[in-house]
This record gives C-alpha cells, sequence and structure tokens, in this order.
C-alpha cells in the first residue's frame, strides 16, 4: 500500500493515468500513548512513452512524517521518484523496472523530554543530565538517496510474479545529533530491501497473493512473510473482498492479522500486528495499527472517429 517507500522502481508500475494513496500506523499505545506514529502520502504516474514501444516512465512523489518515542523524536521525508520500465517479449508480459530516489530528511529531538541514567538517584529521577553537553544540534537535515530494481513476468493471464530489490541511504549520510566524535559511527547505515509477491488468480472467484519481505540494515534485520486470499463479489472482478495474515519470526516475533477491499481503482487495506513475546509483557499484545489508501484514476480520451459518406456509384 505504500509503493514508493518500499522500491522506487514500483514509482509508476502501474496501468493508469495517475495514482494517490496514503498509509498511517500507529503503533504500541499501551507503553507511550500517541507516541509512535507514522503518516505519509504519495502521488506517482506512468507519464511518457520510453525508447522502445513497450517501455515507459514513471515519475512521482512522497512525504512521511514520522514521530517515535517520548522525546517527540520526528522525521520529515520529502522524495522525489524516477523510474524507467522496459516491456520485455514479444506481448510486453515481463517488465524489468529501475527507479532512483533523491530528497531532504529533516529529523527533530526534544532533549527536554529526555531521561539518562546520571539523574537516577534513590529511586526516582532527578535534577538534569550531564549528557545533554553531548547533543550539539536538536534539529538536523541532510539530502538522501536510494535505488531500486524490479522484475514483473505474467507467466499466464492468472498468474504473475513479481521480485524487486533496494538500496536505502546509498551516500550514509550524517545523522548524528551528538557532538562529532561522541560516537564509534554517525553515518546512517545503507539499508537493503528485498522484496517478492505473486498473483494467482483461480477463475472468476477468488485469488491468492502471498508475498515476503527481507531487510537488513548494520547487524539488524528483518523477515515479514504473509499470504491474503481475495474473493470476487462480481463477475467482472472488479470487487474484491480480501483477508489473510503474516508472520515475522524476530526476537520479539510477532503475526499480522490483514484485511483489504478493491473495488475499480479504489485500494483499502488494514493489518493489526500483535508481538507473540519479547514485548508482548509489556505492550499487552497491543501492537501497530496501520490503514491505508490508494487510487489509481484512468482518464483516456475517447477515439473521435470521423465519419464516412459511402457514395454508391451506378
Amino acid at each position: 500500500m505504500s509503493p514508493l517507500t518500499l522500491n522506487p522502481a514500483l514509482t509508476g508500475a502501474y496501468e493508469g493515468t495517475f495514482r494517490v494513496g496514503g498509509i498511517y500506523r500507529d503503533q504500541w499505545a499501551s507503553i507511550l500513548e500517541n507516541q509512535f506514529r507514522t503518516p505519509s502520502i504519495y502521488v506517482d504516474a506512468p507519464i511518457v512513452r520510453g525508447f522502445g514501444k513497450k517501455d515507459w516512465i514513471g515519475v512521482g512523489a512522497y512525504v512521511l512524517n514520522d514521530q517515535a518515542g517520548s522525546a517527540a523524536l520526528s522525521n520529515l521525508t520529502v522524495m522525489g521518484s524516477i523510474s524507467y520500465h522496459l516491456g520485455m517479449g514479444a506481448k510486453g508480459n515481463t517488465v524489468l523496472s529501475l527507479g532512483v530516489q533523491g530528497g531532504i530528511v529533516q529529523k527533530k529531538l526534544n532533549t527536554n523530554d529526555l531521561i539518562f541514567r546520571d539523574q537516577y538517584s534513590n529511586g526516582s529521577f532527578v535534577g538534569t543530565s550531564a549528557e545533554i553537553a553531548n547533543f550539539e544540534n536538536t534539529n538536523i537535515s541532510y539530502p538522501d538517496f536510494q535505488a531500486g530494481l524490479v522484475l514483473n513476468t505474467y507467466l499466464s493471464s492468472r498468474f504473475n510474479l513479481e521480485f524487486g530489490g533496494s538500496v536505502y541511504h546509498i551516500a550514509e549520510p550524517d545523522n548524528a545529533f551528538l557532538v562529532a566524535g561522541t560516537l564509534d559511527d554517525d553515518k546512517l547505515p545503507r539499508r537493503y530491501v528485498g522484496h517478492a509477491r505473486a498473483n494467482i488468480d483461480f477463475g472468476k472467484r477468488s485469488v491468492l497473493r502471498p508475498a515476503v519481505l527481507y531487510q537488513m540494515q548494520a547487524k539488524a534485520s528483518e523477515l515479514n512473510a504473509q499470504v491474503m486470499y481475495g474473493i470476487h463479489l462480481n463477475e467482472l472482478r472488479d470487487m474484491t473482498l480480501l483477508f489473510g495474515a503474516g508472520y515475522r519470526p524476530t526476537d520479539a516475533d510477532a503475526v499480522v492479522a490483514l484485511f483489504g477491499f478493491d473495488y475499480k481503482g479504489f485500494k483499502v487495506g488494514a493489518s493489526y500486528d500483535v508481538n507473540l513475546q519479547g514485548l508482548n509483557p509489556v505492550t499487552n499484545s497491543r501492537g501497530g495499527f496501520e490503514v491505508g489508501l490508494s487510487y489509481i484514476a484512468r482518464i483516456y480520451k475517447s477515439p473521435v472517429v470521423k465519419p464516412i459518406l459511402f457514395c454508391p456509384r451506378f
């Protein structure tokens, strides 16, 4: 539901005039209410034909504003994307997409709400920490760049596969609020993402959509697998009800309940993420709620047919 933050190569990777969407996530309300929120919006479009008859170029942009923790660490990201889609095969059933992305990231931190270890005394937190002196800035900004590759192939009219990979923070920008030299490395490590999904249509009534995502950054990694089952509610198959589940096997492994509804160009999705262990004693099984919405507009000019007057000869 948020293609431009998954892989820049997905910019304009659809059939239509333009696409607009948004996604909102709120998590861990039982720990710190209203302090882990991530809204974002995006728009993209396939704007012009490429060098080949089956090729096209897509452009897009997204805005993300993440807020995390009691110190209100905010992350405002504004990115622009451009992608090239190369149609291969006699019918163009396979498309290889390459995308790049660049923009500005601004981060802010409220150090007044931070509590450090040296403030702990006789069972309570008192006074002001000496660690505050290590904060050189509470507002930083830097340029950031991403790139990605996606292969989408239709093996038949009812079965298609998509594989992709992307790399984020290519230039490893300086990401530190602290005085230079306080940390061993002030740079933001690159994040590598791999993803795959399939669309298997079982005739007029149902569809199966499995997907998997793996990403890693420095010493952290995440695997997320899911499957959704859809029921077509009409013969045109443009109204589909979807439901499914996902699983994330990490130190704080979690299960995810998934719901969705597609109607013509509209897509609505929702998920609820619950930790099974690790964080569960603190979260009380209250995880992350996420909802997404997208719309693909199809605005095509009607063909102009000149009238033909047939004049029979005698």
